[in-house]
């Protein structure tokens, strides 16, 4: 919108890395990650990528959920065929969304019927089968209860690539990243 947001950015992300961002609401962490996933062009500069780097999003908006509103849950996890390594343990599509809190009654349920934190945990699984290394979350924490904001730290605690989250939960920041970023005046701030 013509208004700048972040200047004179320099970051390199590491291998590995899990790192939490931090700032204001409209302080530009989001444009930051957009940036990172590749979403939004600079208007100056640039951001380049490893040549093995695998990027997936979890955004703020749980629309990207909307194509699939009429399908129920299990139709949703019989498209998948791939397992996920969770915690050191090799699982189903199904397996993982019942350790993030589905039960067997809900997976018989239409997506757009599921409540927000559902909505999200769906989306989180998603994410996660795109077989990322490098894992970008935006507001992971919104529609969670403290059960299942668990369920999550112990899932990303196991996650092996490199972990980049935006969230206001600073506890939940600090319990799996090992450092903080602030956007702060435009700038990028340990």
């Amino acid at each position: 919108g013509g208004r700048e947001v972040l200047r004179d950015v320099t970051w390199r992300i590491a291998p590995g890395e899990r790192t939490g961002i931090l700032g204001v609401n409209g302080a530009g962490k989001s444009t930051l990650l957009r940036l990172i996933s590749g979403e939004l062009e600079p208007t100056s500069g640039r951001v380049k990528h490893g040549k093995t780097v695998r990027i997936a999003t979890l955004s703020q908006r749980l629309d990207e959920l909307d194509e699939l509103a009429d399908d129920k849950v299990f139709e949703v996890l019989s498209r998948l065929t791939r397992t996920v390594t969770a915690a050191g343990d090799e699982m189903t599509p199904a397996q993982l969304l019942e350790r993030l809190g589905f039960t067997a009654a809900q997976l018989a349920t239409p997506v757009r019927d599921l409540s927000g934190g559902q909505r999200r945990r769906l989306q989180l699984l998603l994410t996660l089968l795109e077989e990322p290394n490098v894992l970008v979350l935006d507001e992971p924490t919104n529609d969670m209860d403290t059960d299942m904001l668990a369920a999550i730290e112990d899932l990303l605690d196991s996650w092996p690539g490199t972990l980049l989250v935006v969230s206001h939960d600073r506890y939940f920041l600090e319990r799996v990243t090992d450092q903080q970023y602030a956007v702060m005046g435009g700038r990028l701030r340990h």
